[in-house]
């Protein structure tokens, strides 16, 4: 325990203070040590101890000439440094001629610069009737703090504030009796000592000391955290930050299903104001809980550029081709940009994966659509070939055509050489009454004698064995496919 510093004369005449240092008081002897121990520690009247005096500002300090000064001692194999009364002699330039008085009078003089001179001390002899010894308790909490090497630095800022003699901790070596802190000065001084120690002091060291007490437990858990993780496995993504919410979900219940369903850790970056995208990293026992925890909430965007005559086939009548690709994969969303001729979907990556193969496979079905639509076309061109033929068939006044009888020619005749909706190329068909040899037909698998030829219904031309209609013969055999049509 050490007290402040303190200036102690040889004897009340002496006019030389020497710097020395409180070590205790008992009574009206209070006991000082030196610098360097030049001088042995020592007990001497509390009359030839006084108090340093208080800093205050040397600018203004300019000495003139006859004025009574202190002057520096520098110490000596005989005495520690001090302070001995002198009068400016002169001054030349910027150094001082000091001749001493008092005791020191008679002494050689010193020549020495403005750093080296002070004002008289003002401080006045300890007087031990004045002074005030008073024990302050320590919180039980505070009992390591005080015996720790911190605690001299609060002790020592108090007893120079409030001008203590002594302000030290007891019991510092003795762990059975508990510490206390002794003030000694002036009752002003133990006032304002007590209220530094309690109100500052130990106030503040007691949230300190809570503060170093929770910093251990959480440096030990963060270093069993890191143990931890350390052990585990990782996956770690950036999602945008629009995107946070529908991956948290409602009251967070989407994030918390993935947690108990894979046993994992999910922590998120704090948002940004820039509108950088949020990082989450997933941590488990195993790397494929991480991964399949990851692939539950790693939404993902991907651009697929569309050609320009492909747009429609791919979008659908009214969007309705990629809502229902978007509906089928799950998507977040999918949408077409007309300025970069892009299609943009947005989803868990195995449900980008998926849209992207609906829609490759969709288009690869242009082409065949395509073809089918050529193939349409030229069957509709034939029909309108065969329509353009339709007259060759019917039974009109033109050449050939008709009912005469005994001519040969096309039409419904009864016997004759042509066609005829009897049915079919009749060989050897014999005629009506006439007896006239009836020629070859096609068979066109009319079942009446209706006309056959419609505009709607071209039935394919099939050869086939048919009957000519004849009133008394017989009709010859022709060749094709069923048995004619003819009655």
């Amino acid at each position: 325990m050490h007290g402040p510093p303190v200036e102690v004369r040889k004897n009340p005449k002496s006019t030389t203070w020497y710097n020395a240092t409180i070590l205790d008081i008992n009574g009206e002897n209070i006991r000082v040590g030196f610098e360097d121990q030049i001088w042995s520690n020592r007990e001497v009247p509390a009359f030839s101890v006084r108090l340093v005096a208080q800093e205050g500002s040397s600018d203004d300090f300019d000495p003139q000439v006859d004025e009574v000064v202190e002057v520096s001692v520098a110490a000596s194999e005989a005495n520690p440094s001090g302070w001995s009364l002198g009068k400016v002699k002169t001054i030349k330039n910027s150094f001082y001629f000091i001749g001493f008085v008092g005791t020191q009078k008679g002494s050689q003089d010193l020549i020495v610069e403005r750093n080296a001179l002070r004002r008289v001390n003002s401080e006045t002899p300890i007087d031990p009737t004045s002074l005030e010894r008073r024990l302050i308790p320590v919180d039980p909490d505070l009992h390591t703090w005080v015996r720790s090497q911190d605690a001299p630095g609060c002790l020592t800022h108090v007893q120079s504030k409030a001008r203590l003699l002594l302000c030290g901790c007891t019991h510092l070596n003795e762990t059975a009796k508990a510490p206390e802190v002794l003030l000694i000065g002036d009752q002003r001084a133990v006032v304002l000592g007590e209220k530094l120690l309690l109100h500052i002091h130990f106030k503040n060291q007691m949230e300190m000391q809570r503060f170093h007490e929770q910093r251990e437990q959480l440096m030990g858990r963060l270093q069993e955290q890191q143990k931890w993780y350390q052990e585990r496995n990782q996956e770690s993504f950036s999602v945008e930050q629009s995107l946070v919410g529908k991956i948290i979900g409602k009251k967070g219940d989407n994030i918390k299903q993935i947690r108990d369903r894979y046993g994992v850790e999910i922590n998120l970056s704090q948002p940004s104001n820039s509108g950088r995208p949020t990082t989450i990293t997933v941590t488990g026992s195993t790397a494929e809980d991480c991964l399949k925890a990851r692939n539950e909430m790693e939404f993902v965007t991907a651009k697929i550029p569309i050609e320009t005559d492909a747009v429609g086939w791919i979008l659908g009548r009214g969007y309705q081709n990629i809502q229902d690709i978007s509906k089928k994969a799950e998507l977040h969303y999918a949408r077409f940009d007309d300025k970069t001729a892009c299609l943009e979907l947005c989803g868990l990556k195995h449900q980008v994966d998926d849209a992207k193969m609906l829609i490759s496979i969709h288009q690869e079905y242009r082409t065949v659509y395509q073809d089918m639509d050529e193939e349409q076309n030229l069957i509709q061109q034939s029909f309108e070939e065969l329509e353009g033929a339709k007259g060759k068939g019917e039974g009109r006044r033109e050449k050939g055509k008709g009912k005469s009888e005994g001519d040969k020619g096309k039409g419904k005749s009864e016997g004759e050489k042509g066609k005829g909706k009897s049915g079919g190329r009749g060989k050897d068909g014999k005629g009506d009454k006439n007896g006239d040899k009836g020629g070859k037909g096609y068979a066109h698998a009319a079942d009446d004698e209706d006309d056959a030829w419609e505009d709607e219904d071209y039935p394919p031309e099939r050869k086939g064995k048919g009957r000519g209609r004849g009133n008394n013969e017989k009709g010859g055999r022709g060749k094709g496919g069923r048995k004619g049509g003819g009655k």
